[in-house]
């Protein structure tokens, strides 16, 4: 983990979205520590073995994957994080890969497990902002290929200018100047806050390998995504958070 400065951070303001909590505002955090990289499919195995626990996309039957050559998601019957395009496809060789198909009660569960938690959405902004993430800068570093996003016409063709169509192990790419990886592209992380009061869908931050210029371009430090928290993607995982005290 890397320990993360208390403040008062600027923070927010990154999705136009100013209504739902996201005009930037001066926001004053504790010292905190967070994951390096997002958590493998190599760890969460070692949850799962430990305690035998069930995803929510197990428990359900299935879960929302995007397939190259498809045009959108797809519930998939048979999809959770041992299979993360559907049956027929698996971990082989995909240990150091960030664990998908994971709803937010599944990380939340993992994070305990661990004796951590989840990061709130603000922290996970501070933790790109102090490793100096800025929006146009993550912007231009995804466009560029120095982080794992869509490059080309979305969804008809990606350029592969990254190397990657779905997610890429972790540390594929440069780490910040505080040692933290994947926190712009690869895969959109859970957070512990809700969008808006009353909201039961969580923040996720980040964006992913699906976000192109031409498509959401949500890969920057301040841009809020949200999901319900029951729902499982191939895009989505999550790295966990403690207090810097611990």
């Amino acid at each position: 983990m890397a320990t993360i400065p208390g403040g008062v951070y600027r923070l927010g303001g990154g999705s136009g979205d100013a209504g739902r909590g996201a005009a930037p505002r001066e926001i004053a955090l504790a010292p905190f520590r967070i994951d390096r990289h997002e958590v493998t499919n190599r760890q969460f195995a070692r949850f799962v073995a430990a305690t035998g626990y069930r995803t929510t996309a197990e428990r359900e039957g299935g879960g929302w994957v995007f397939r190259g050559g498809t045009r959108d998601w797809q519930y998939v019957a048979g999809a959770d994080w041992r299979h993360p395009l559907g049956p027929g496809s698996s971990l082989a060789g995909g240990g150091e890969y960030p664990a998908v198909l994971v709803s937010w009660y599944d990380a939340r569960a993992f994070s305990g497990w661990t004796g951590g938690r989840l990061p709130s959405e603000w922290e996970w902004e501070a933790a790109a902002r102090a490793g100096g993430a800025t929006d146009q800068g993550a912007a231009a570093a995804a466009e560029a290929g120095r982080a794992n996003v869509w490059q080309g016409r979305w969804p008809q063709r990606n350029l592969l200018a990254d190397g990657f169509f779905y997610a890429a192990p972790v540390g594929s790419f440069a780490s910040d100047r505080l040692g933290l990886y994947d926190l712009i592209g690869n895969v959109w992380e859970w957070t512990a806050s809700a969008y808006a009061a009353g909201d039961s869908r969580p923040v996720a931050r980040g964006g992913s390998w699906f976000c192109s210029r031409r498509y959401c371009s949500s890969y920057r430090p301040g841009f809020r995504g949200k999901c319900p928290a029951d729902h499982a993607f191939n895009n989505v995982g999550f790295r966990c958070a403690r207090d810097a005290a611990r």
